[in-house]
This record gives structure tokens, C-alpha cells and sequence, in this order.
């Protein structure tokens, strides 16, 4: 039979192997999925405009640099993204990008394009 100081000693190394096996960043790991017509920017940041959410930048976190390349403003888009950062454009990550339907920019919201445009966000 184990003594006590062994049980300790032993339930403290079983804490410390479940702990360290743990990812502390799985909460940020949390996926959201997002759909809205693109509106291309000059920067490195793409706004996706959604009538829930309204404009939200887009970093890219896919891995594939040229993910925006091949689309243009006024696409409606599906997106995996992160949380939406609470500003005006929201701010959120995205990991995953799939085109649903052609568009042009006479396809995006005009109010909000107006305000973007007050903001200095320019349509390419």
C-alpha cells in the first residue's frame, strides 16, 4: 500500500502532466463561420461587409498569402474566422475563405461604403 506522501507526490505529478499537456491558447481557438461581400482595400487588411455584423477588416491567417488575390470587391464570400474585435471595423482573423458567388462592387451596401469612405477606406 502507498503512503500518503506518495499519493500526494504521485496525484501532484498526474496534475502536472494533465496541465502541461493542456493548450493554454484552445480558448482562442474558437471558430466562427461569417458570409458578406468582400470590399478590397489597398492595405494588407480586406473588409468583408455583412448586414449582421456590418464592416469587419480581415487579417489573414490561412497560410496562403494570395487568398484574396483572385477575388474582387462586391464578391459574396464565406469565411472561418476568429472573434470580431468590438471597434469600427470590427477586427478579426481568418482561417478558412470560400467564394460563394461572383460580384461587383455595385453589390456592396452603398451606406456603408459611404461611411468607410468618410473613414478613408478606399474600394479597389
Amino acid at each position: 500500500m502507498m503512503s500518503r506522501t506518495g499519493i500526494v507526490v504521485l496525484g501532484s505529478v498526474l496534475l502536472m502532466v494533465c496541465f502541461g499537456c493542456s493548450d493554454p491558447n484552445e480558448a482562442k481557438r474558437v471558430r466562427y463561420e461569417m458570409e458578406g461581400r468582400l470590399l478590397k482595400s489597398g492595405s494588407d487588411s480586406q473588409l468583408i461587409l455583412s448586414g449582421n455584423t456590418g464592416a469587419v477588416s480581415m487579417g489573414n491567417q490561412t497560410g496562403d498569402e494570395e487568398i484574396f488575390d483572385d477575388l474582387s470587391s462586391g464578391d459574396f464570400i464565406r469565411v472561418t474566422i476568429s472573434e470580431i474585435a468590438e471597434s469600427y471595423p470590427g477586427r478579426t482573423t481568418v482561417y478558412d475563405l470560400e467564394l460563394i458567388e461572383e460580384g461587383t462592387v455595385e453589390d456592396l451596401p452603398q451606406d456603408e461604403l459611404e461611411v468607410l469612405n468618410e473613414m478613408g477606406w478606399t474600394v479597389e
